[in-house]
């Protein structure tokens, strides 16, 4: 797949949007799956998924097939529409929630719950006309005023994304035009304004304030967190049936729902968090799993697509899997370090053999994105060189130790950091490898001081804008979350992610992303591992997988069909 450059806001106001007609019918779902893993699954049937059962009027009988199963290896945590930040918490907001505009597989921003929108001369002022025929879950009819709600929460909460308006949008700069109209007047031009747009989701305002508890916000108590925490407020294509966090999740498609669903698609979504390959690999041989998650290891996908049944889909993606190196913690706040251990790894032994589905990464954005600098300083495996700047800054062989930090649940993940080990211990670097859940590495990232030296990190886009790879891990504002584990202050990088920000001509901003690109990998303060190619198994009558450039977006339920 091919990005092209970030739409830009300037036409916007020029797009217009068809009806989508509501075709879908929802069929009852059969109980959710308890135990994760077989026994877990043993009631599916059929090519996947649970069987109904239909009596024609000769008194035959027959089954049609409407439970997508599916399976994830990481605990869900938050789905809270205002809170979620990882692929699997994007997985549910995607399907439970819409936000005013969609990004389609190129990036580019549709109308979604706004039908169409204008932007002023300046780019600070945007008008969003809103469909007339959406319905939350609730049955409540979506208006501006829910989007006025929703924007006020996702920014007086402050977490999840909202850094992302923060001196941006301010709360009284979001007017209520009529039941259909409103208007966000920004502080200033703001290139990504659009694309962050994906990133908030539609609440039901009236579900919300039915449901609050005390809090800090006044009349608006804890702005139903402890409710929308286990319950759904949205409007999306499928709605929450049940939620066992830590063990699964179902949805159940909404029959109200404004957008067309293709044909075969459908009734019921059933995931499970499970972890071991081997279970993934007997679910999927069996056609008690319809769709693998994307952190399996080769030897499941390879068993997958040698199956009569079932296939695996690869497609190279918008994002990349670092080793973030902190800047702040001693030894590797020295450049000099950090320049030793990126070039004394061997990352073609990654993608050749641990990988090998995977593309040797080139600086710190992927080439799917258009603004990619091809001549972008990119280290290869040179221990000799490593050594020499080692000993120019005068460390001496076995002075460092450092540690290493990846996601236990990932067996790839370990052979990466064994591997790594075994390099840097070749240029006189001890490595202490420190395995651990990835809730625990997102509690360690909340600190220079906490954080480990190195970490394997995945970081896809977040919103379809290169400002997304950059923002997020790099400026010194968006500090101290599992995204910006190098903890990066760094005034020159700072100022160039802001110059794109208000740069409103694409190819005046792409040359800002280039120069961007080339400052951050002289500052060594990331090892680019492989720019990720999303591989997930599927059982072979299941089509549809759309990829966006959004983090999770790809699993957007309502894209999937049986065929």
């Amino acid at each position: 797949m091919n990005d092209t450059t970030e739409p830009t806001e300037e036409v916007a106001g020029e797009v217009s949007v068809t009806d989508l007609l509501t075709n879908k019918s929802r069929r009852r779902f059969l109980s959710g799956l308890g135990a994760v893993g077989a026994a877990g699954l043993a009631g599916c049937t059929g090519s996947g998924g649970s069987e109904d059962t239909t009596t024609s009027s000769d008194g035959t009988t027959s089954s049609s097939d409407s439970t997508l199963t599916a399976n994830v290896s990481q605990r869900i945590g938050t789905i809270d529409p205002a809170k979620g930040t990882d692929y699997v918490q994007a997985m549910v907001l995607v399907n439970l929630y819409d936000p005013l505009v969609f990004p389609n597989s190129e990036g580019e921003i549709q109308p979604n719950l706004a039908s169409d929108w204008t932007v002023s001369e300046d780019s600070t002022t945007y008008t969003f006309t809103l469909r007339e025929d959406v319905t939350f879950h609730s049955g409540n009819s979506f208006t501006a005023e829910d989007v006025k709600f929703s924007t006020e929460r996702f920014i007086d909460l402050d977490q999840g994304y909202a850094s992302l308006l923060s001196g941006v949008l301010d709360k009284e700069n979001i007017t209520v035009e009529d039941e259909q109209t409103v208007t966000f007047e920004l502080n200033r031009s703001y290139a990504p304004f659009l694309p962050i747009m994906v990133l908030v989701f539609m609440v039901d305002k009236a579900t919300i304030m039915d449901n609050l508890e005390d809090g800090e916000y006044g009349d608006r108590g804890d702005y139903g967190q402890a409710y929308i925490n286990n319950n759904d407020a949205g409007s999306g294509a499928y709605q929450l049936e049940d939620f066992s966090r830590g063990n699964s999740i179902t949805f159940a498609a909404f029959d109200d729902y404004f957008g067309e669903f293709p044909d075969g698609s459908f009734d019921t979504v059933e995931v499970q968090i499970i972890t071991e390959n081997s279970t993934v690999r007997t679910l999927m041989r069996n056609g008690d799993l319809d769709m693998s998650g994307q952190y399996q290891n080769s030897q499941t996908y390879q068993a997958i697509d040698e199956s009569d049944n079932a296939r695996v889909e690869e497609i190279p993606t918008f994002g990349l899997l670092y080793n973030k190196i902190n800047t702040q913690k001693a030894p590797t706040d020295d450049r000099a370090v950090r320049e030793a251990i990126a070039w004394g790894f061997d990352y073609e032994q990654v993608v050749n053999t641990i990988r090998p589905k995977m593309n040797r990464a080139q600086g710190p954005l992927p080439p799917t994105w258009g603004e990619h600098d091809e001549d972008v300083l990119q280290p290869s495996y040179d221990p000799d060189r490593a050594r020499r700047v080692l000993e120019d800054a005068g460390y001496s062989e076995g002075e460092l130790t450092i540690t290493n930090t990846y996601t236990e649940s990932y067996a790839f993940q370990e052979q990466i950091a064994l591997l790594f080990q075994d390099n840097m211990a070749d240029i006189g670097i001890n490595v202490e490898l420190n395995p651990q859940t990835w809730g625990t590495i997102t509690e360690l990232a909340t600190s220079p001081e906490d954080t480990p030296h190195t970490s394997q990190v995945f970081y896809v886009p977040t919103y379809p804008s290169p400002d997304s790879m950059f923002y997020n891990q790099f400026h010194s504002e968006a500090a101290n979350t599992w995204m910006s584990m190098e903890h990066l202050d760094n005034d020159e990088v700072d100022a160039l992610i802001d110059e794109a920000r208000q740069t409103p001509d694409p190819e005046a901003r792409a040359e800002i992303y280039r120069e961007l690109q080339n400052t951050l990998a002289d500052l060594y303060c990331d090892m680019h591992l492989y720019h990720t190619v999303k591989t997930i198994g599927f059982q072979n009558d299941v089509e549809g997988l759309t990829l966006r450039p959004a983090q999770g977006f790809e699993y957007t339920f309502r894209d999937l069909h049986q065929v």
